[in-house]
């Protein structure tokens, strides 16, 4: 084993003027300063570091040129493979530099695989080899071995890699990390993590975690929708957050789709961050209606400082026609309510114009998003990506509109419809953020909740942000 670890396996953030948060499937631009790490390349590295030497390159989060992250391979000897991380909505750029970077392997003969992780890979992986001859592998999920059997030529047994071998296109089977997986400790020790920051942050250095993987629930707007659920070991996250806590780390955004829907480990894994005094502060999505007061409470002990639900709309057939489920729309404001009670701050989430719905109803959506008292609000846009039933039944209505390659639901509309045309959708989403945001209550607020220099230095700056893109 020895030998194998005298190789080394880079895994890369690729490099984009603009911040692009391109991890678990999902793929959006920064439209402020707010930027973690990827989830994907940190567990990716905890499997590949245990038979090779890993690193990982945020050339994105460093502003590095596309010149400087391909110098950065000029003279690596011992290099057995490269996984680029990749987003739709700068697939092209993403493409650009993995082009040039197989180039630069080809000019030196030097026969390194690339590999790709993403969304648009999850969902197309056959179709992205098959056009694409730079990629050599597509890695279905960052949770498993798979990634290492394959560096490792272990090809018997390999799942979730869709790989060339010998002019041809092997496609392996999809298969789930068992409940209550574990990972290795992911190479966070690599990435400029005082660089990292959320809006709505309270500290740094940050990194990003994961407790759990995929979601249980099937909203057909929503890529995780496909995408089924697994728990991670609480144990194995404690070791981990033991050792964030001995490099500096101060804030964690929990990376899962659904935090607390095991409530079993979920309170598990609570109790033991406070019996082990592993003070951060931190973040995650999870759904209104899974959370109940005694996880509430603990999760506010534990440190959490803000959630982030997926809201959508105040429409109950919008939320019936795209499988959200709630079990009762009286969870959005009772849950809003017991978060407040225990001072986490509350991220809403909503779409604005799903199909089927009309001017009236999103303007409704507006004004429900104002009334419920969220402490923060991101107005997005409908999106048919790739592998949603969304996409599918945008492409047979006809919906789509030639923009498809901003593809990032907070940004350009993508689909028009005979109720709300796109241009009206750019309308709705300005008045929505106007709305929320420039409210004088709103203001002071937030003003009089300032508490370090940090949260004064991120309020000034998503304040102009907010300013300058959304007038």
């Amino acid at each position: 084993m020895t030998l194998f670890k005298e190789k080394e396996i880079i895994l890369i953030n690729p490099p984009n003027k603009k911040i692009v948060l391109r991890d678990f499937y999902s793929s959006t631009i920064s439209k402020g300063k707010y930027n973690w790490p990827n989830i994907d390349l940190l567990s990716l590295s905890a499997t590949l570091n245990t038979k090779f030497s890993t690193n990982i390159i945020d050339a994105n989060t460093n502003q590095y040129s596309l010149d400087q992250t391909i110098n950065f391979f000029s003279d690596k000897e011992n290099l057995a493979g490269v996984i680029v991380a990749v987003g739709k909505s700068v697939l092209k750029e993403d493409y650009k530099f993995i082009k040039l970077l197989k180039k630069s392997f080809i000019k030196k003969n030097q026969d390194i695989k690339i590999a790709v992780v993403g969304g648009i890979i999850y969902h197309n992986a056959e179709n992205e080899i098959k056009e694409n001859f730079f990629i050599d592998a597509c890695i279905l999920n960052f949770t498993t071995n798979d990634a290492l059997k394959y560096f490792n030529d272990e090809y018997e047994n390999l799942n979730n890699i869709v790989y060339r071998y010998n002019n041809k296109i092997i496609k392996t089977s999809l298969k789930l990390p068992e409940w209550g997986f574990k990972l290795p400790i992911p190479r966070h020790d690599q990435l400029p993590l005082a660089k990292y920051q959320l809006s709505h942050g309270k500290n740094t250095p940050l990194t990003s975690v994961l407790t759990s993987y995929g979601c249980p629930h099937k909203c057909s707007f929503c890529v995780s929708g496909r995408i089924q659920y697994r728990y991670r070991d609480p144990e194995n996250i404690i070791e981990e957050l033991k050792y964030l806590k001995n490099i500096g780390v101060k804030e964690i955004t929990f990376r899962d789709n659904i935090f607390g829907f095991h409530k079993k480990t979920a309170l598990e894994l609570l109790k033991k961050i406070i019996k082990n005094n592993l003070k951060f502060s931190w973040v995650s999505d999870s759904r209104v209606d899974i959370l109940d007061e005694e996880l509430i409470e603990l999760m506010s002990k534990a440190g959490c400082h803000a959630l982030h639900f997926g809201i959508e709309t105040v429409n109950e057939f919008t939320l019936n026609e795209y499988d959200k489920n709630l079990k009762k729309t009286d969870f959005v404001s009772e849950t809003i309510r017991l978060c407040k009670k225990y001072n986490i701050l509350v991220v809403g989430y909503f779409i604005l114009g799903l199909p089927g719905e009309s001017i009236k109803d999103a303007n409704n959506t507006i004004e429900y998003a104002v009334r419920l008292g969220c402490d923060y609000a991101s107005f997005n846009l409908p999106m048919p990506i790739v592998g949603t039933e969304l996409r599918e039944k945008s492409i047979s209505e006809g919906w789509l509109v030639n923009k498809e390659e901003s593809y990032d639901g907070s940004a350009e509309p993508i689909i028009s419809t005979d109720l709300i045309k796109s241009n009206e959708l750019v309308l709705l989403q300005k008045k929505a953020y106007r709305k929320f945001y420039f409210r004088l209550s709103f203001v002071f607020e937030k003003i009089f909740k300032i508490r370090t220099l940090f949260q004064f230095k991120m309020l000034l700056f998503e304040g102009y942000h907010l300013l300058i893109d959304r007038r």
